[in-house]
């Protein structure tokens, strides 16, 4: 195994692990989301799905069988810097 291939293993991990941390935190959005849902704040409510759909874009299209069960009523947008 060369340097490259040892470069770019540990760019890998490091990409996995990041995408591993985004699921978490879109797990933790969701169920406060429900609590949010279930005492009737919302506003909070709102706002944790607006917070839950964007981690769901940082994730990326790859893993969204793995975060169906994270929905959301808000529509998914496309928001990109200029």
């Amino acid at each position: 195994m060369g340097v490259t291939s040892i470069a770019k293993a540990k760019t890998d991990q490091g990409a996995e692990d990041g995408l591993n941390e985004l699921i978490a935190l879109a797990r933790m959005i969701a169920y406060a989301r429900q609590v949010a849902d279930d005492v009737k704040l919302q506003f909070a409510t709102n706002c944790l799905d607006l917070a839950l759909e964007a981690v769901k874009q940082e994730v990326g299209e790859g893993f969204t069988r793995e975060l169906a069960e994270l929905s959301s009523p808000v529509p998914q947008v496309s928001v990109s810097c200029h």
